[in-house]
């Protein structure tokens, strides 16, 4: 039913193991080995000559071009043979070029040398055998900045003019890529010309645009057509421009409490505020607020009031005017979150007309007009959430239609009554004990919002509409041992969502840099179930709940996006393999998911010693494959480990597709305190449901055993 490996092993109840590896635990109470990960679309990164520096970075441009005499690969070990004396020496980088083969082994390439000849490299990930072809080249290391050579940010983006197909946009180092996961077709977006990303930027649609947050630079967006030569531009930058006023001449007709006003190239948009400045005799008051209901051209919008019919009159209109010039444009924010209409963003940088300026300023927000996210009034939309105390703001969460939750570092506050005017908008402070590692961990089920903290994962339920109250001791707490692992330095990285009654939780375990681990929480057994290890080298930046790739069947997956610009979607395949893409430039290979699941310690209600003399396990094989596993026993005090034998063994070959058995085996007369078992699959992916140990009194003596 769920993991705890905070306790000691003979202190969990019935139902509850000490690891579960890549497995997972259903409502009818049996672990199993997790379904495959599958590759979705192609992998965007090219590595051929983007220069990737060691650790520690150790570079080095050779004179002159070596021809290769020979290239052949063994798994993932290239072996190159020169015609002549190459010169080169180990860990620096040579570029090759030239080769042709199933595994691409060109581009910058980390060499070993084994001889004056002669020297390897690895393709991580790569499998099989295979001899080079062509007329390679082995030369000085390149650097080419228009090659892709990672991803930065992703967003789902989804426009609902087009049956809400749900696409994944990826914003690498030159450009920007939109993969529709209905066809899995890809349309490269283009960036403005002469900028690239070199650093995270987070990715979010906010009006049925994507925007493209750059911390410290202007933010770029795009409007989602896919279409000619589709590309992002940057926001309206710099000084900000008071509104101008609409005062076409006879740009007015009035008819059934429609007004509907001509003006060319207006840009106004469905929802943004209008003020009557001059009514023109129409019965239109001055000074008061209209909500633009329709805008059927560029050259033409509506709204409703209650006046008299009206045809041809000169009407002055204009958007709000800040008091005391106290708009600005969008502040150069590192990321965003959209809620009631607005953009909310970290306030740290203020534009000018040559470039963000830095306020030094960490624990400020500032929202921006209604539907209108490049419009801020720092006058009125600006709070500072901390009053100065040390604590900075970590992320930004909507919660019950009239209210934002504000994560710093170290304390949650509420920001109450956003909705309409901000004025009267209050920050109250929820609780200075409890904060956020990491913003995109943030996640809300049903009256509960889910968060990493520097304590491990927190779940904060509300126990009315307003007040918040963090509970004493963290979700997390059972797999206290695994949040341990967390890598403190890359925490931020964690990332999260819910699906299918789970909470999905990617971090960075065991001083990883990016986040190679999934925590896996069950919201119907209560308990965390399981922590997913993938291959060596695959990370997850961004979890993503969209849309399937089936044409119209509109069921909900969740989708990966890897640092290296790939997609794969997790819980894709029914065998007990992954298919992924593990390294820039090489194609997705298949490997065996690495499971295990190791039972409570056994005591048998004594502290006496025991004798353990056999084992009986339930197993049943997918419908999709045999099984196989192996079986082992961990005994304390005194202190025996070992694998027994196999499922294999037992049952005199593989467990059949879709086939159950119940096996039993001797343990030996072990004799200990406790016992564990551990259950190790290799081949398929075979369900456990029951274990069950048999064991005996054993030397009851008073003196100590020997």
């Amino acid at each position: 039913m769920r993991i705890n490996n905070r306790l000691r092993p003979d202190q969990l109840k019935s139902g509850e193991v000490v690891e579960s590896v890549n497995g997972r635990m259903d409502i009818n109470g049996a672990w199993q080995v997790r379904k495959g990960i599958n590759v979705f679309g192609s992998v965007l990164t090219a590595s051929a000559r983007s220069l990737q520096l060691t650790n520690p970075p150790r570079w080095k441009l050779y004179a002159g071009t070596n021809a290769i005499a020979s290239a052949t690969r063994t798994g993932a070990t290239v072996t190159i043979d020169t015609t002549g004396a190459h010169g080169y020496t180990s860990d620096t980088l040579v570029y090759i070029g030239g080769l042709t083969g199933t595994v691409d082994p060109t581009g910058n390439r980390l060499i070993t040398v084994t001889d004056s000849d002669t020297f390897t490299f690895t393709i991580t990930g790569a499998v099989g055998t295979e001899t080079y072809t062509g007329s390679g080249t082995a030369e000085p290391a390149e650097l080419d900045g228009t090659i892709v050579d990672g991803v930065f940010g992703s967003c789902i983006y989804s426009n609902p003019n087009d049956n809400n197909v749900n696409k994944i946009v990826r914003a690498t180092n030159t450009y920007a890529v939109c993969t529709c996961l209905e066809s899995g077709t890809e349309t490269q977006v283009d960036y403005p010309s002469g900028i690239t990303i070199t650093s995270a930027v987070d990715m979010l649609q906010v009006f049925d645009k994507v925007l493209i947050l750059r911390r410290g630079a202007t933010a770029l967006e795009w409007n989602g057509s896919i279409t000619g030569s589709p590309a992002f531009v940057k926001v309206g930058e710099g000084a900000y421009t008071q509104p101008i006023y609409y005062n076409s001449t006879n740009n007015t007709t009035i008819a059934d409490g429609v007004v509907t006003v001509s003006e060319p190239a207006h840009g106004l948009s469905v929802g943004n505020t209008i003020y009557v400045v001059e009514n023109g005799t129409t019965g239109l008051l001055d000074a008061t607020p209209f909500i633009i209901a329709t805008v059927p051209t560029t050259g033409a919008f509506t709204f409703y009031a209650q006046v008299p019919d009206h045809a041809s009159h000169s009407v002055v209109y204009t958007k709000k005017i800040s008091d005391g010039g106290g708009f600005i444009h969008m502040p150069a924010p590192e990321w965003g979150t959209y809620h009631q209409g607005r953009l909310w963003v970290p306030y740290e940088y203020n534009p000018s007309a040559s470039g963000p300026v830095a306020r030094n300023v960490t624990d400020e927000i500032i929202a921006s007009d209604i539907l209108d996210y490049n419009t801020f009034d720092v006058l009125q939309n600006q709070f500072r959430i901390t009053k100065g105390t040390y604590d900075h703001v970590e992320g930004l969460f909507p919660f019950a239609e009239d209210n934002l939750l504000v994560f710093n570092r170290r304390s949650i506050y509420l920001v109450k009554g956003v909705s309409g005017d901000l004025v009267d908008a209050e920050v109250r402070l929820v609780t200075p004990e409890i904060g956020c590692v990491a913003r995109k961990s943030i996640v809300q089920v049903g009256n509960e919002i889910l968060f990493l903290s520097d304590n491990g994962v927190y779940a904060a339920a509300f126990g009315d509409l307003y007040n918040l109250r963090g509970a004493g001791v963290p979700l997390s707490e059972p797999i206290k041992a695994t949040i341990d692992r967390i890598n403190k330095a890359a925490a931020n990285l964690a990332v999260g969502c819910y699906f299918n009654n789970r909470y999905y939780l990617a971090v960075p375990l065991d001083g990883s840099t990016k986040n190679n681990s999934l925590l896996i929480y069950n919201f119907l057994y209560k308990g965390w179930e399981s922590v997913d290890t993938n291959q060596s080298g695959w990370d997850i930046q961004n979890l993503l709940v969209a849309s399937s790739e089936d044409t119209g069947s509109g069921i909900g997956k969740i989708y990966t996006v890897s640092s290296n610009g790939s997609i794969h979607l997790l819980d894709a395949r029914e065998d007990g393999n992954d298919y992924i893409s593990v390294n820039p430039g090489v194609a997705a290979n298949v490997f065996p998911i690495e499971s295990s699941v190791t039972t409570r310690q056994y005591n048998m209600g004594t502290i006496d010693r025991k004798a353990f003399t056999d084992y009986e396990i339930h197993l049943k094989s997918s419908d999709s494959e045999s099984s196989n596993a192996d079986i082992g026993v961990i005994v304390e005090n005194y202190d025996y480990e070992a694998t027994l034998t196999s499922v294999s063994t037992l049952n005199g070959g593989n467990l059949a597709v879709d086939e159950d058995a119940s096996l039993r085996g001797r343990i030996g007369n072990k004799r200990g305190y406790g016992i564990q078992m551990t259950i190790t699959p290799t081949n398929g992916r075979p369900s456990l449901q029951a274990v069950k140990i048999n064991a005996k009194m054993a030397n009851a003596a008073v003196s100590q055993a020997t």
